[in-house]
């Protein structure tokens, strides 16, 4: 990739040699200034912190014992929970300065980070085990030497001060920060220890021990959530926490120069050493070197991003190689200034094996938009349910929306089973021919989804980028019988509110909407026929439905893993937190399959998120732009 210049190449010699190209990990001039051997944590910190932590647990062990102190006994346990720690954060402070090598090209800067999940685990473990013997010693106390626990904690308490301010002299590291969480709940075990020995000298109240005990665990187990996150979220190659990535992509498209960004990637390599990948389209090639040269001071000043790759890409609305760019544009510019459709409705005549029908669309925007966008709806829904994202993206793309056939606008076949996704495909690829475009962007919800992903699957696909919304090649069977409860079943009401009402309570798994929203989303399913309120589309869409065996269903499944396999797009999947159509597993397993493939979970809703609340349509927006 351009950009930042960083080049893979693979070498035509198979076999790999064990040294590593130094030039294969260079950085050359123009690059982000940016050193794979960092500056690590001060390995002699962590030696001197283990070698007084080690040497004092065995002492505050043996006196522990002999007191029959649990306060002392989980102060003693604290540190020999620490030394392991100490231990294991020295081994990955040494792991993380190997250079890096022919199979881990960014090196072991990692090493910190899972040190520091390792060593969160473990005092989780033990605050647990704290927790449960203070409990059991309130139903059977235990006689405390105070005088000893006392000595000994006051002795402890010294120790780790000592320590603690040897390691926080290190603040950078996460792993270092982990390693001092244990010295912290150390330092006030000892605290704990103190008190509770100076309580039962004074007073002989037992149960003081345990106490705090418990209050020590409490306070510990707070700190050591917060590393266990942050290094979990380091580990799973999240944005790293101090970065915004949606200002990010904002800023990236404030440049001069720059169109539009995709496939933008934020994530730290080694800890606080954030890098970001992506792709930026321009209007000339030749203007790349001084936009890249803008792109690396903004995101060094602003976000402190200073290892960026990314990929310039022209864009076809501003440069056409078959005529000079001068007048000709012109006429054409003017035109989109102009022409603006805002859900007008057009039809495109399609075919259905010896007969044709017509298949309804709904534009938004500019017809002279190369960018189109389209959106495909669920089993029994309508092009107008984009209508609130149309408006917002029709702006940027031209928004087409249509009446899948049976559907809407549309006709109605003849024949129900060819209400399938075989001649629902041949139907948008009718569309699209008729658009006269080359490329379009996909938003399919539910079966608009699964007739993407089927689309996107066929050679020469014109779909360049495609955001699933709650589907997947596997369809969970509860959800199948809930749709089978409703789809094509009787529907009439004389009343248009009471109609509305029905409706609402089938779509409630779309999440919660205000009357508004679900006027504006569920009013234009409701059509008046024969004096009263019927559902708009041909009730023999279920005939096909309603026909599927678990064989069928199997085979199916089957075919639509393998189509999903073959997808080489970008591809965004949605899924509602609570979709009872498509399970988290299945999310999962698409993620694997596919490394086109990302996700992304909206929590408190169900099978399908309707994309008219304003947090969900500015994920679109930034997916698409």
């Amino acid at each position: 990739m351009s950009g930042s210049h960083h080049f893979h190449s693979k070498p035509s010699n198979p076999q790999i040699s064990s040294e590593v190209d130094p030039s294969l990990h260079a950085h050359k001039k123009g690059d982000a200034k940016h050193s794979h051997s960092k500056q690590v944590s001060n390995q002699n910190l962590l030696l001197i912190a283990l070698i007084l932590t080690l040497g004092f647990s065995g002492v505050e062990g043996a006196a522990a014992y002999f007191a029959n102190s649990l306060a002392l006994i989980s102060d003693a346990g604290h540190m020999v929970t620490d030394a392991a720690a100490l231990g294991l954060a020295l081994l990955a402070q040494i792991i993380s300065r190997r250079p890096p090598s022919p199979k881990h090209s960014f090196g072991f800067g990692r090493a910190e980070a899972l040190a520091a999940f390792v060593n969160s685990i473990a005092m989780l473990g033990l605050v647990l085990w704290i927790v449960i013997e203070a409990v059991s010693r309130f139903a059977n106390p235990h006689q405390v030497d105070g005088l000893t626990v006392t000595v000994v904690a006051a002795i402890g308490l010294l120790m780790n001060i000592v320590v603690a301010y040897v390691l926080s002299r290190d603040k950078k590291s996460v792993n270092t920060r982990a390693a001092l969480v244990h010295v912290m709940g150390d330092l006030l075990g000892s605290v704990a220890a103190l008190v509770a020995g100076v309580v039962i000298q004074l007073t002989g109240w037992m149960p003081i021990d345990a106490i705090l005990s418990i209050l020590v665990s409490l306070l510990i187990l707070k700190s050591t959530i917060s590393i266990l996150h942050e290094s979990y979220h380091f580990l799973m190659e999240g944005v790293p926490l101090h970065i915004d990535y949606l200002q990010v992509g904002k800023d990236l498209r404030g440049v001069p120069g720059v169109l539009a960004v995709h496939d933008l990637h934020v994530w730290e390599m080694t800890p606080s050493f954030p890098a970001l990948i992506g792709h930026i389209e321009i209007a000339d090639i030749k203007e790349w070197p001084a936009i890249m040269t803008n792109i690396n001071a903004m995101l060094l000043d602003k976000h402190g991003i200073d290892h960026v790759t990314l990929q310039p890409e022209e864009f076809s609305e501003f440069h056409d190689h078959d005529h000079d760019h001068g007048v000709e544009d012109a006429p054409r510019q003017e035109q989109n200034r102009n022409v603006l459709h805002d859900g007008d409705t057009f039809f495109v005549q399609c075919s259905s094996g010896e007969s044709s029908h017509r298949m309804a669309y709904h534009a938004w925007g500019n017809p002279n938009n190369s960018k189109v966008l389209l959106c495909v709806h669920g089993l029994t829904r309508r092009g107008s349910d984009f209508k609130t994202l149309a408006q917002a993206m029709c702006k940027d793309y031209y928004v087409v929306c249509p009446d899948v056939v049976g559907r809407g606008d549309s006709d109605r076949l003849s024949n129900p089973m060819q209400y399938a996704v075989p001649q629902y495909v041949a139907d948008i690829a009718q569309l699209v021919k008729n658009l006269g475009v080359s490329q379009v962007d996909w938003f399919g919800t539910s079966m608009g989804g699964l007739i993407g992903m089927v689309y996107a699957a066929m050679p020469n696909s014109p779909i360049r980028r495609m955001l699933i919304n709650d589907v997947g090649p596997k369809i969970e069977p509860e959800a199948i019988k809930r749709l089978g409860s409703y789809v094509g079943q009787p529907f009439a009401f004389a009343n248009r509110a009471d109609a509305l009402t029905r409706l609402n309570q089938i779509c409630a798994s779309f999440g919660e909407h205000t009357p508004q929203e679900w006027e504006v989303y569920n009013g234009p399913m409701l059509v008046r026929h024969n004096g009263t309120w019927i559902i708009h589309y041909d009730p023999n869409i279920s005939v096909p439905f309603a026909s599927v065996n678990p064989i069928m269903a199997k085979a199916g499944e089957m075919a639509m893993w393998h189509a999903f396999k073959q997808i080489h797009i970008p591809m965004l999947i949605v899924r509602g937190g609570n979709s009872d159509l498509l399970s988290a597993a299945t999310v999962a397993e698409m993620c694997k399959v596919n490394p086109y493939a990302r996700s992304i979970e909206i929590p408190n809703v169900g099978h399908a998120p309707a994309f008219v609340k304003p947090e969900q349509i500015a994920l679109a927006k930034e997916f698409f732009s």
